[in-house]
Order: C-alpha cells, then sequence, then structure tokens
C-alpha cells in the first residue's frame, strides 16, 4: 500500500511571508491542520495548527509570518514509499503528517488521521467483527492450526495482530467475521491453545 493513494493530493499551501492570521483563516476556511509552506513551487517548509497556537498572539498576528514559526526542512516522503513507512516516520519523530514530494515539488500530504485510516481498515474494525485473543501453544506449526481450527469452525478471519511475542507465550488478536465464539474456544482448548477472554 502506497502513501501516493491513501494521501491527499493537492493540498492547500501558504506563502512564507503570509501572516499567521492569513494561515490560521485558510484552516479554518479548508478545515485542514497542516499546511505546506511553498515558496517557487518548492516545500520549504510546514506549519500545523500546533505551531500557529503556540505562537499565538492576539496582537502580534498581522505581524508574525509563517516563515517566524514553520517548521524549515520538514521531513517528507515520496509517493511510491509504503503507508507503513510513513507510519514508522511519524510514530518515531512524533509528527502529526509529512509532505508528499516527488523530485522536490509538492504533490500531497499523508497525515496521522490517514494512517490511522488504514490500519482501522486492516484490521477490520469497521465491519462488525468478534474479537479472538489466542495464547499459542509451543511450536512453529501453531499459528496455522489455529487458522485451521478457526477454518474448520466456520471462521472467517478478517485481519491477525500479534500482540505479545514473549518466548514461550506468543499471544495473537483475530479479527473474525462476526461469529459464535463457544465452539471455537473449546476447539481451541482441545488443542492445547490457550483463549484470553
Amino acid at each position: 500500500m502506497i502513501v501516493a493513494n491513501r494521501m491527499s493530493p493537492n493540498p492547500w499551501t501558504i506563502s512564507p511571508e503570509a501572516s499567521v492570521a492569513e494561515a490560521l483563516e485558510l484552516m479554518q476556511t479548508h478545515g485542514v491542520r497542516h499546511l505546506p509552506v511553498v515558496e517557487d513551487g518548492l516545500l520549504v517548509g510546514l506549519v500545523t495548527d500546533i505551531d500557529l497556537r503556540t505562537a499565538y498572539f492576539a496582537s502580534l498576528l498581522e505581524e508574525l509570518k509563517v516563515r517566524d514559526v514553520m517548521s524549515h526542512d520538514p521531513m517528507v516522503i515520496g509517493g511510491g514509499d509504503t503507508v507503513f513507512q510513513a507510519a514508522r516516520l511519524i510514530h518515531r519523530h512524533k509528527l502529526t503528517g509529512l509532505p508528499v514530494v516527488e523530485n522536490g515539488h509538492l504533490v500531497g500530504i499523508i497525515t496521522l488521521a490517514d494512517i490511522l485510516g488504514v490500519f482501522v481498515a486492516l484490521l477490520g474494525l469497521l465491519e462488525d467483527s468478534t474479537r479472538l485473543d489466542v495464547a499459542l501453544k509451543p511450536g512453529s506449526e501453531a499459528l496455522e492450526e489455529v487458522y485451521a481450527i478457526i477454518r474448520k469452525q466456520g471462521g472467517e478471519v478478517i485481519s491477525v495482530a500479534q500482540l505479545s511475542s514473549d518466548v514461550g507465550r506468543r499471544i495473537y488478536t483475530f479479527r473474525l467475521k462476526k461469529t459464535e465464539l463457544e465452539p471455537l474456544v473449546e476447539a481451541l482448548q482441545e488443542a492445547g491453545h490457550g483463549v484470553l477472554l
């Protein structure tokens, strides 16, 4: 899943010479929280609603310029990079968004909200579903065995995530299409797996 398919293309931008008041008005008018700062067609910075709120002095709104409060040389990502690479950068650097740049030119922006939307969809949280947490018994085939048991009992896996990889206690959470859990729990326990309720 690449950034180009999940970003907001052609985002609203602002000049570094614009006033903070203009930036605030643009954000409020268009309901955005990030404004890439562009000069001569090139990305030179990024200003966020947080940057503007921390620089908020009512008497100085017209005097303060975007260049005074923006992040210079912001971290960026390419449209061909993966959403997972973007998520790692955002998490590691505590960002709320990344401008998407191709050959130095701004082509979009991907935000924390965009990435959260991807993960919510991947985990199947938007569907009516059932959660099943399983502590796998030891052995390299344990995960495949759990999948086989779920299928045999008529369950359909939407997503799976590893909650714990501690040696001797691997815990996975399965998101299943809405199903009755009792027969699944019984079959898993009979096979030696723990079910966390």
